[in-house]
């Protein structure tokens, strides 16, 4: 039987939560306008909620998921009203109405969390992922260089790593672009770390879904390992991570050792009140595109500590001169919806980027 004494999410993450030290993120950022894309996904939401308590000076939330603005407007209205909170129901890869939202509010810091992630569905929507990974980037981007932004911040992922899908394929492109942008006003960095519990999608929200149906809880493969932290986690690292950025930068956020994927399924299990031993286990294989385990850096790269302990800088010679004839070529050969270019096109940018045999990309 579970034991009552054990704390949930100590359980699941096999580590205690961190608790963390805003005051210099506090300091930064008081009295800044910002804007958060992707501000109703579970990152951004969580974003916004710890911003606010920084003592901005406005918030303007941005995401295309209607009823995801919805109700982070009534929450965020009705914990504090006196905030000037701005919502708006808008596709951030669309450029031209990114540059007038800037324009009308004049954003000092930006973090980017909107993003295709979900690693399998992107591996048959592959020009959808460029499009909104890669090219809403670059958008977004140009638009904060001309409103006179002073920090953008890309949330990126560790399956931008030695990608072999093509979601970490474009994530890598978007930390390589952030990265080459290190000689502009613009402080631009990027933030890479690993899965959120409870995230929208994840794989505890399925599994919470199987067991209230009694149905078996499906796990990938029993020795697929994850990096893990709590949405409160991951949003107070990215805060110290904007404190802490340089130009170009790409930061990592370090919780401790992967879990592994099994043992966490068992302990949701006991956390939901139940005996993991009754719950009957189902291994699926890997889908598309994943693999047994993640990497928070490449082996090239020098891991340098900053002033936060769990914020690392990944630092590595980033040069890539043909880097905007590159985009030019993913860009036309994702217009054309031409997938053996798409992907020969990202090959070029991320010589690292290898599909492995469960990958696909038969479809667009």
């Amino acid at each position: 039987m579970p034991n009552r004494n054990v704390d949930p999410v100590e359980d699941l993450l096999a580590r205690k939560p961190l608790q963390l030290d805003l005051k210099s993120a506090r300091e930064k950022i008081l009295g800044s306008n910002v804007a958060i894309t992707g501000a109703a996904g579970s990152i951004g939401s969580e974003l916004c909620r710890q911003v606010l308590d920084c003592g901005v000076r406005s918030l303007l939330c941005i995401d295309q998921n209607e009823t995801g603005i919805f109700y982070l407007q009534s929450e965020l209205t009705r914990a504090d009203p006196d905030q000037k909170l701005i919502f708006r129901v808008a596709d951030a890869s669309d450029g031209s109405l990114m540059r007038r939202l800037f324009r009308t509010h004049s954003p000092e810091v930006i973090f980017h969390a909107a993003a295709y992630k979900h690693v399998p569905l992107m591996e048959h929507n592959t020009c959808a992922a460029v499009k909104n990974n890669v090219f809403g980037l670059l958008n977004i981007l140009e638009a904060a260089q001309e409103t006179c932004c002073e920090t953008f911040v890309l949330i990126s992922s560790d399956k931008a790593v030695n990608p072999v899908s093509v979601m970490g394929a474009t994530k890598r492109i978007g930390e390589l672009i952030v990265a080459a942008r290190m000689q502009n006003d613009l402080r631009c960095i990027s933030v890479r770390f690993g899965n959120v519990l409870f995230s929208r999608g994840s794989v505890l929200e399925t599994l919470r879904q199987q067991l209230c149906a009694n149905q078996p809880l499906t796990v990938t493969h029993p020795e697929a390992f994850r990096f893990f932290m709590t949405g409160d986690e991951a949003a107070s690292l990215l805060l110290q991570a904007f404190v802490a950025g340089e130009p170009g930068d790409i930061l990592v956020l370090e919780t401790g050792e992967p879990r592994r994927i099994l043992d966490l399924v068992k302990a949701f299990i006991r956390s939901m009140g139940k005996d993991e031993q009754q719950v009957p286990i189902k291994f699926t294989g890997l889908r598309e595109g994943e693999k047994l385990t993640e990497e928070l850096f490449y082996t090239e790269e020098q891991i340098i500590s900053t002033r936060f302990p769990n914020v690392k800088r990944a630092r590595s010679k980033i040069v890539n001169s043909d880097l905007p004839d590159l985009l030019e070529e993913l860009n036309n050969a994702t217009q054309g919806r031409e997938m053996e270019a798409v992907h020969a096109a990202m090959r070029k940018i991320v010589p690292e980027y290898s599909s492995p045999p469960n990958s696909i990309y038969r479809t667009a």
